[in-house]
């Protein structure tokens, strides 16, 4: 076929394919992440005792003195390994945050790279996962565990990071200092250097 119907064809044909591609590489479900009817199931027992099972570290207590003036530091999300209120601002050092939940499939891609920079940055640099709305968190602390997984992690049930991290999709990563967010990383990590150098820029910390 010739002509300019042709020409329409492959245009729409192109466009497509672009489509597909941009939507496959971005991260998943950002319409969920950006919904603020978005709940999660609550931390009960039950998902505090999986998380302790599977070596999911615990959290400090919530903000006190200077960090208790971050914005971070107001909004209350729940220790997964305790079921104690705790925030982002709580975690000292440069902290690298990445918010997940178990139904996001780039979420569950990129767990084992940031299992291995936790392990790396040890004693550098504090990991904290974050929960998002995830309405089966058992079924996420046992994708952790299988991913080599033990960092912190915290649940917002209610999607109150929505907006303070600009959140339009899952996953997405934060970059902390001082309880203030330096930079953030909103699609997934598939390349470790990539997560690295990432770590380097924001953090200025080198492994």
């Amino acid at each position: 076929m010739n002509g300019p119907l042709s020409t329409v064809v492959r245009r729409w044909s192109t466009a497509a394919v672009v489509l597909v591609t941009t939507l496959t590489a971005v991260a998943c479900a950002p319409d969920r992440a950006g919904d603020a009817e978005t709940n999660g199931a609550p931390v009960d027992t039950a998902v505090t005792t999986a998380a302790q099972d599977a070596g999911i570290a615990g959290c400090p207590s919530r903000s006190e003195g200077e960090a208790a003036d971050s914005r971070l530091a107001g909004i209350e999300l729940v220790c997964v390994a305790s079921g104690a209120p705790v925030d982002l601002a709580a975690f000292d050092g440069p902290v690298v945050v990445n918010v997940w939940a178990n139904w996001c499939e780039p979420c569950r891609e990129e767990l084992p790279l940031l299992a291995r920079a936790a392990q790396e940055y040890a004693g550098k640099v504090t990991f904290v996962g974050v929960l998002f709305a995830d309405q089966d968190p058992r079924a996420a602390i046992s994708l952790a565990r299988d991913s080599g997984v033990t960092y912190p992690q915290v649940a917002d049930p209610t999607s109150s990071l929505r907006t303070v991290l600009s959140l339009r999709g899952l996953p997405t990563t934060s970059f902390l200092v001082d309880g203030e967010v330096v930079g953030s990383q909103p699609t997934p990590y598939d390349d470790y250097g990539v997560l690295v150098a990432d770590i380097a820029e924001h953090l200025e910390v080198e492994q």
